[in-house]
């Protein structure tokens, strides 16, 4: 006669719904934990937007900032020789309806390695520092990042413009 699996005798130990139970438990504890840990750290940290900024009264020697904007047309300044990228934040982007006499921001980069999408109007978010330099103050980057623009409004800003999406430069819309 063979035994079944069955007739052996069963293991002293915690069942398989207690054990995915447990399992469970331990993932929620440390997920618990490395939210608690990680509330008012750097991680959390948004960025302002450039009018928040110049609200708040920042000064220099202030680090771990970061700043939304639009890069101001006609700005971008590429330094090869210093290895850096000097150019200008705006809170409006450049293409909007008259340019309002907002803050601007001078921002330097200390790379030439700029992202595929940073160009004047281009939506970014610096990261860096307030410095000192000459008779004010100058944001120094550490990271640019550069949104990507939506193909939606892409197409909205070539139906204001007369243009039909899709054709060729320079035709009208009926």
């Amino acid at each position: 006669m063979s035994s079944s699996p069955q007739d052996a005798p069963r293991e002293a130990g915690l069942s398989k719904g207690a054990q995915l139970t447990l399992g469970a438990l331990v993932v929620a504890g440390l997920l618990a934990w490395y939210g608690y840990s990680n509330i008012g750290s750097e991680s959390f940290t948004y960025y302002q937007t450039l009018d928040e900024f110049v609200a708040a009264n920042r000064g220099a020697g202030d680090d771990g900032l970061r700043v939304h904007g639009y890069v101001a047309a006609r700005s971008i300044e590429r330094d090869l020789e210093g290895r850096q990228v000097r150019f200008v934040v705006q809170n409006d982007p450049p293409h909007a309806a008259p340019a309002s006499d907002g803050a601007r921001l001078a921002v330097i980069y200390a790379s030439l390695e700029t992202p595929d999408l940073f160009k004047d109007g281009a939506e970014v978010v610096v990261e860096g520092r307030l410095q000192s330099e000459g008779s004010g103050t100058v944001f120094v980057a550490d990271n640019v990042m550069a949104k990507c623009p939506s193909k939606f409004q892409a197409e909205v800003g070539a139906e204001t413009a007369g243009i039909t999406p899709g054709g060729p430069a320079g035709t009208e819309a009926l």
